[in-house]
């Protein structure tokens, strides 16, 4: 049985890629069709374009190729399967989709959303940013909370965010001030009644007297360096009924992104803390 394919990097295979297509230009590549051209002679082809040739390595893997018939083309379009192989499992790994709902998960290429959320929490260490619409007590936020609670306690540094919406009835003229004390007291206590708790901001634009008003309407979860953005509130009803999506990515950039962006708001008064 012929050994297997050296196990060459993302790079090393692009690079080898490049040495074997045809249509760059290269004149020293020889006939495109076959192997006679410059990879009849392997270690020096690999010396050519910058690729290591050691023991049991890719120039051992190419004689035994060129001695069984191989034609370059046919080089070529292993290579780049096998790039297109690696680059679909990076794409698998770093971002995933996450379903609320009936039979959540339960597709070949998606998960339960709210199994992800509780498993993000336990994973966070450093930062974990919540940011909904709407939360409203029941089974799951409760037991979440308690979850969230308890990471606080057994890691003192982690830093917990959440932003929330402050609803204004229809016809309600109420203060914001006093439309503020009212959520503290009979919503935010009951969700969170002990301490440690994490910083609660909301927007401001919400409780507005104006006809035009807005408010923070993102729906998402950093925990360290992974995100999820998703179109489900933190209610039982969006995680355990309705039919909700989002994208779960495994990066770090997209990650400060958006932790980012939700501290300059806090810093430029954009969004209110509860106190």
């Amino acid at each position: 049985m012929a050994a297997a394919f050296p196990n060459l990097s993302t790079a090393e295979l692009e690079t080898l890629l490049a040495a074997l297509d045809p249509h760059r230009g290269d004149s020293q590549r020889g006939d495109p069709g076959s192997l006679a051209g410059d990879l009849a002679d392997p270690p020096a082809f690999l010396a050519r374009i910058g690729l290591a040739n050691g023991p049991g390595s890719l120039g051992g893997w190419l004689e035994y190729w060129r001695a069984s018939g191989g034609s370059r083309e046919a080089l070529l379009l292993s290579v780049q399967a096998l790039l297109d192989q690696r680059r679909s499992d990076a794409a698998a790994r770093s971002i995933e989709l996450v379903w609320s709902g009936p039979d959540a998960g339960a597709g070949s290429v998606t998960r339960d959303q709210s199994v992800l959320i509780r498993q993000l929490v336990e994973r966070a260490e450093q930062r974990l940013l919540l940011t909904t619409y709407a939360f409203y007590n029941g089974p799951f936020i409760k037991e979440l909370f308690q979850l969230i609670r308890t990471r606080m306690v057994a890691h003192p540094t982690l830093q917990v965010r959440m932003v929330c919406n402050i609803h204004r009835d229809r016809g309600d003229t109420s203060s914001p001030e006093t439309l503020i004390r009212k959520f503290q007291q009979q919503t935010w206590s009951r969700l969170w009644p002990e301490p440690p708790a994490p910083a609660l901001f909301f927007d401001p634009r919400s409780l507005s007297l104006e006809r035009e008003k807005a408010v923070c309407h993102v729906k998402a979860v950093v925990a360290d360096q992974e995100l999820l953005v998703t179109s489900a509130n933190l209610t039982d009803a969006a995680q355990l009924s309705n039919f909700e999506l989002g994208l779960h990515l495994s990066s770090s950039a997209h990650a400060d992104d958006v932790w980012d962006h939700f501290g300059r708001l806090i810093q430029q008064g954009l969004l209110h803390s509860v106190g």
